[in-house]
């Protein structure tokens, strides 16, 4: 097992190795990734492939990306299934209500070998709500456009800022014509207490209208 350090405070993460760009490249070294797939019953036939990336302040970064010490960068590249028929309408991270999520977006700049312009969907609405203590990304709602979901031949890329201790797996979320699946994906640990005071708090709980 690794132990990370982050403001003098040892923290329990997940076992990984980086190995050489087996993944999406995205830009930036990212220090875990790994990639999950999500998919409807056989009557809600939808899919996703979702592929984590976790970076923090010492690694090189995506572009148009900057970290303070203490934060930790979260990216998921959603990549729809084409052989599949039915869209995904929404996207959401597990993240406790007392988690310090510092910024939530997404990203329509970077294209990662494979994936064209022409096929990337941004998130209609995203935000950090502490109410569901999820970090949600909905793609649906748009009603001045019909195909505002992610459709099986598109993709997405979104991201968000934790102040953490760390990182471990938790429960995500997508979802379909009203059926969801959930899986496992790498999600910020609540800062020790001893290490509040040195990284500090703030939260974010807004929410932001696409951009067209």
């Amino acid at each position: 097992m690794l132990i990370k350090l982050y403001a003098s405070v040892a923290v329990l993460v997940v076992p990984c190795a980086v190995p050489a760009w087996a993944q999406p490249d995205i830009g930036g070294m990212p220090v875990y990734w790994e990639a999950d797939a999500f998919a409807g019953s056989p009557a809600v036939d939808w899919g996703v492939e979702v592929t984590s990336y976790v970076f923090d302040s010492s690694t090189d970064l995506p572009a148009g990306f900057n970290l303070e010490t203490g934060q930790l960068l979260f990216m998921y590249l959603l990549d729809g299934d084409d052989q599949r028929t039915v869209s995904v309408d929404k996207f959401a991270i597990g993240n406790p209500e007392d988690m310090s999520i510092v910024e939530v977006g997404y990203s329509d700049d970077i294209a990662p070998d494979g994936f064209a312009f022409v096929d990337y969907e941004n998130p209609y609405l995203y935000s950090y709500s502490a109410g569901s203590q999820a970090t949600i990304y909905t793609y649906a709602g748009d009603f001045s456009d019909p195909y505002s979901t992610l459709e099986p031949d598109e993709w997405s890329l979104v991201w968000y800022v934790a102040e953490a201790g760390g990182w471990t797996l938790g429960s995500a979320t997508a979802s379909g014509g009203g059926y969801g699946d959930t899986q496992l994906v790498p999600v910020p640990i609540i800062p020790h207490p001893g290490a509040i005071a040195l990284l500090g708090l703030a939260g974010l709980s807004c929410m932001r209208r696409r951009t067209r």
